[in-house]
């Protein structure tokens, strides 16, 4: 059963070859797990509270074992480090339907 994730981020826009290192191990993780990028939307404007992050990101795993595939892998657990400087703010959660 598919499962949908979202990823509240803020990206370190100061910070490329963070980024750049993150990204060049992460994409091909969240390909080879079948996992696919459905939306991204920039927030802008908070009506009541304060912003949770800057971006909210919408991605598609066929499972939750796919989820798993992606976050439990050593090649992720290697990055954290590097994805702490280039997302001051990361939170990932699955969506309940």
């Amino acid at each position: 059963m598919p499962v949908t994730v979202l990823a509240h981020l803020t990206v370190a826009e100061d910070q490329p070859v963070a980024l750049a290192a993150y990204f060049k191990v992460t994409q091909p993780l969240l390909e080879a797990a079948g996992g696919r990028i459905i939306k991204r939307f920039r927030l802008t404007d908070p009506v009541v509270g304060q912003m949770p992050s800057q971006t909210v990101v919408i991605v598609e795993y066929p499972s939750r074992a796919a989820v798993a595939q992606v976050f439990d892998s050593p090649e992720y657990q290697a990055i954290i480090p590097i994805r702490d400087i280039a997302f001051p703010t990361y939170r990932i959660s699955i969506v309940e339907e």
